[in-house]
Parts: structure tokens; C-alpha cells; sequence
């Protein structure tokens, strides 16, 4: 499969950190959560008004309120996972629970100003959840290769004295390397051929909740604009325990088995502002444009390893296991993520029984405008090294990506239908095609009530490396993760 490769380079001084390409992708990414109607549509919503869900795609939307309003939103999705590693026959199948959690939440204050050129002024508070980053996936297989090899190369060169506390030194502590000659070039139990039974659970848990103050008017009958601020909250939590074993018995001589746990809490605030217009032509079609600045993101990596080591050096003696743990590492810095673009037209239909629209959005943004700094806090001179490699790593990886949504709906009397269907390019240069979504929902509209149904579905493939090889990167294990997302929505909204 050509989509597998999303090399996931760990630019930072341990593994347990997480300033690097991955996490530049996990913020700059914008799968925003929202009502269910604009669910029901994929999202395809740019050039229509009327719904809070609008925020997020065009804020100029929040103009068509002729009415203040209320909604909630709770969604509840699933994830399931197959991964391999290098290309092993029995993948390993990881479902993750159903999840209740609140899509979005918001109010609009609708106001019709007397005079002036504005038929509306409205104003809109509410909360969307803009990347859901819970994610459950395991494999196991018999490979090539072990991580001594990456804890050998990061500690080569290096005395004990000077080994980093998170890898190196852990390794060294725990009798997963060893320099017996005193060159402080370190060796492993493992030969380059040894084939080793390894595998590894990944567990991810958070997401990025946008709080959004959006202003939008009517500034006359066929055109609205907008403005508005959003101010992301970033919760994000991962615990990965890698594990390898000697498997036939005895196969290796002296290893028996290796664990090593990495744990990171990522917490922090960004900020950002969006415009946009919308104009209506020939009172069928309508167009948008929306602009949404960079998000200046403030966050903080708070992370431990640990290692455990299991050899027997004599039979006799039985096996010697080792525990090593670091200490709690703590890093303060900024990541800015791209600027983005949106382009819509729609088409509203109208005839006596049947009325409903059609929406294309067309989404552009540039993964390789995101950027690292270190040196805001007080950056040492390592740290503006690492900020570099990281940029430089962002620049020769990532892609611009053109994303497209196109739905529609069509309502009868108090009865809406709606479908819709998104493609999503991935950021990385080396991952060509698209990820699809579908969706389908369903509404129904009532005396100052109204309810909504969405069903969603979108099917992604991705890589991932356990560990970085420098010496020789074909060694690299990659898995391949195909991931499987399921959301239903549901959005309740009370007009006032």
C-alpha cells in the first residue's frame, strides 16, 4: 500500500518529548466538530447562513439570524484500528469505546439595528471541539531489528556521565547497552540480522476545544460579513509501552525481554482571527470567502520514560531484571500553524414542494508555513538547534492541501434531508491520495424548536515509527495504521 509512509521523525532531545513534525500536524489539522446539520452536509456549508455551526467555516453565516438562539450539540463516535508492522500478515485489530462528548455549544444574541447599513448585527458565543485526539492502536510482529540499536546510536561518542536521562542513560542504567571497553561507544545484545518479537500500545487521549466570539451582519440583502476570534485549548495526553521478547525461548542469547514506557501530557492555550463575506447572485447562487489567520499556540510537554531490561548472563544465576526511570521533564515553547483559506458556492433550490441548497467549499492551507520556537522562553543554544531541525524537518516533509466538501439538503415542509461527501489531503509530501468522508443526517423543524441527525464516517491511513534509526533509516520499522472514525450527532436548538 503507497499510503503507509508518514515517517514521524522525533527531532527532540528524548523520545518523551514532543516537539517535533507529529505534533506540528496534530494542531495545524482542522477537523472541527460542529451542529449537525453542517455534519449532515460534510461540512459543506461556506456560503450558507442560519446555523451556529458556520462559526468555524465563514463567520459572515451569522448575519442570515433573524432570531437569538440557542444549541447544543453531543456526538458520539468510535474508533477502530488495524496496524501492522512491516507488512505482517495478522494485523492487529484495536477498537476504542463509544465516547459521548459535546460537539458544540453556543448561543446567538440576534439584533436588527434601526438605521445605519446593517439589517442585522449579531453576535455568537460558543464552543466547538476542533480536533478530537483520542486514538487506541497496537501491533506486534517477529522483525528485523531492536530499540537498543536507537538507544546505542543516540549514547555513542558520549561518556555516562553525559548521557541524556531519557534514553541513553536509561538504556546504560537499566543493561540494555553496555561499554565494557571503556570507548564510550556502546554495544547491545542484539546482532544487526537478530529478528526479534516486538510490538507496542499506543493510547491517546484529549483534543482541542476552540471557544469562538463571532460578529456577524447583514449588511444588506445579498451581502454579509463577519469577523471572529478563537481561542484554542489544547488537552492532549499519550502513554505508549513498547515491549520486545525473546520469542522462540532462548533464541537470543542473554536478552529475555525489554519494556519501555513513555508517558507525555501536552497542555496549553493559542489564539487566532477569522473574516469572511458572503454575497448572493441571481437570487440562486451564493458565494463565500473566508480567511482564518495563523493560530498562535502557547504549550507546554510535560514527559517521563522508563525502562526495563531482563537478561541472564549464566543459567546458573537465573535472569537479572533492571529497572531505570527519568526523571519528569518539563518544556515551555510556541508553535504558529498555517493560515487558512475557504472558497464556497452554493445553490439554493426552490420549488413549490421542495426547497434545500447545494454547497462546494474548497480549503486551502499550507502545512509547511507551521513554525517552532524555542527560544520565547529562554531557549538554550540546544533548544535553538532543535528549533531548526524541526522547522527545516516541517519544510522538507509537509505539503500545501487542498481539502474539498461538497453536500446539500433538501427540506419538505417541516423535513430535512441532507447528505455529503469530504476529501482530505494529507499533510505529508511522501503520503499521496485522499481520505474520504461520508455523511447523511436528518432534521426536523418545529415551533421555536428544532432537532438534527448526522451520521459520519471517514477512513484514514497513516504511518507511524516506534523508534528513529540514524546509522541506516532503511532499518526503520513502519507500521501502517488504517483508522476507521464514526461520529453520530445530534444538535437541539431552542429559538428565543
Amino acid at each position: 500500500m503507497k499510503k503507509i509512509i508518514t515517517y514521524i521523525i522525533l527531532l527532540a532531545s528524548t523520545v518523551g518529548s514532543a516537539q517535533n513534525i507529529t505534533e506540528a500536524v496534530r494542531y495545524s489539522s482542522l477537523n472541527q466538530q460542529s451542529t449537525a446539520r453542517v455534519a449532515g452536509v460534510a461540512g459543506a456549508f461556506g456560503a450558507m447562513g442560519g446555523d451556529i455551526g458556520v462559526v468555524t467555516l465563514n463567520p459572515a453565516g451569522i448575519g442570515d439570524f433573524r432570531k437569538s438562539e440557542f444549541v447544543i450539540s453531543p456526538t458520539i463516535f468510535s474508533i477502530s484500528t488495524d496496524a501492522d508492522i512491516n507488512g505482517a500478515d495478522n494485523p492487529t485489530t484495536t477498537d476504542l469505546n463509544s465516547k459521548l462528548t459535546i460537539g458544540a455549544l453556543g448561543v446567538v444574541f440576534s439584533g436588527q439595528p434601526r438605521g445605519g447599513k446593517f439589517q442585522t448585527s449579531n453576535f455568537a458565543i460558543t464552543l466547538n471541539k476542533r480536533t478530537t485526539l483520542r486514538q487506541r492502536f497496537a501491533y506486534d510482529g517477529l522483525t528485523q531489528g531492536s530499540i537498543t540499536t536507537r538507544f546505542a546510536e543516540r549514547a555513542n561518542g558520549n561518556p555516562p556521565e553525559n548521557l541524556d536521562q531519557f534514553e541513553g542513560l536509561l538504556a546504560f542504567n537499566a543493561g540494555a547497552i553496555f561499554d565494557f571497553d571503556g570507548d564510550n561507544f556502546y554495544d547491545t545484545d542484539f546482532k544487526e540480522s537478530t529478528v526479534v518479537q516486538k510490538g507496542q500500545e499506543i493510547i491517546r487521549f484529549g483534543a482541542v476545544n476552540d471557544i469562538n466570539l463571532t460578529w456577524g451582519g447583514k449588511l444588506s440583502e445579498n451581502i454579509n460579513i463577519g469577523l471572529g476570534v478563537g481561542i484554542p485549548v489544547v488537552s492532549y495526553e499519550e502513554d505508549k509501552l513498547y515491549v520486545e521478547r525473546d520469542e522462540p525461548e532462548d533464541f537470543i542469547p542473554a536478552f529475555n525481554s525489554l519494556e519501555y514506557q513513555e508517558n507525555l501530557i501536552t497542555s496549553g492555550v493559542g489564539f487566532n482571527i477569522r473574516g469572511g463575506v458572503q454575497g448572493e447572485l441571481l437570487e440562486k447562487f451564493r458565494v463565500g470567502l473566508s480567511m482564518q489567520s495563523p493560530t498562535w499556540f502557547n504549550l507546554n510537554d510535560d514527559y517521563s520514560t522508563s525502562l526495563t531490561y531482563s537478561f541472564t548472563d549464566s543459567p546458573t544465576e537465573g535472569p537479572v531484571v533492571t529497572t531505570a526511570d527519568s526523571p519528569n521533564g518539563s518544556f515551555r515553547y510556541r508553535l504558529k500553524t498555517p493560515w487558512q483559506a475557504t472558497g464556497s458556492v452554493g445553490m439554493i433550490l426552490r420549488s413549490e414542494s421542495l426547497n434545500g441548497f447545494i454547497n462546494l467549499d474548497v480549503e486551502y492551507l499550507d502545512y509547511t508555513n507551521n513554525e517552532f520556537d524555542f527560544e520565547r522562553f529562554g531557549g538554550e543554544l540546544g533548544d535553538i538547534i532543535l528549533q531548526n531541525e524541526a522547522n527545516d524537518a516541517i519544510f522538507d516533509q509537509l505539503q500545501n492541501a487542498i481539502n474539498l466538501r461538497l453536500g446539500g439538503e433538501v427540506a419538505y415542509n417541516k423535513i430535512r434531508g441532507r447528505a455529503g461527501v469530504a476529501m482530505i489531503s494529507s499533510p505529508y509530501l511522501e503520503q499521496s491520495g485522499r481520505d474520504f468522508a461520508l455523511s447523511a443526517g436528518l432534521g426536523f423543524r418545529f415551533d421555536g424548536l428544532y432537532i438534527d441527525f448526522a451520521w459520519s464516517r471517514r477512513n484514514q491511513t497513516e504511518g507511524y515509527i516506534p523508534y528513529l534509526l540514524t546509522g541506516n533509516p532503511a532499518d526503520n520499522q513502519i507500521v501502517t495504521v488504517e483508522q476507521g472514525l464514526t461520529n453520530l450527532d445530534i444538535s437541539v436548538g431552542f429559538k428565543f
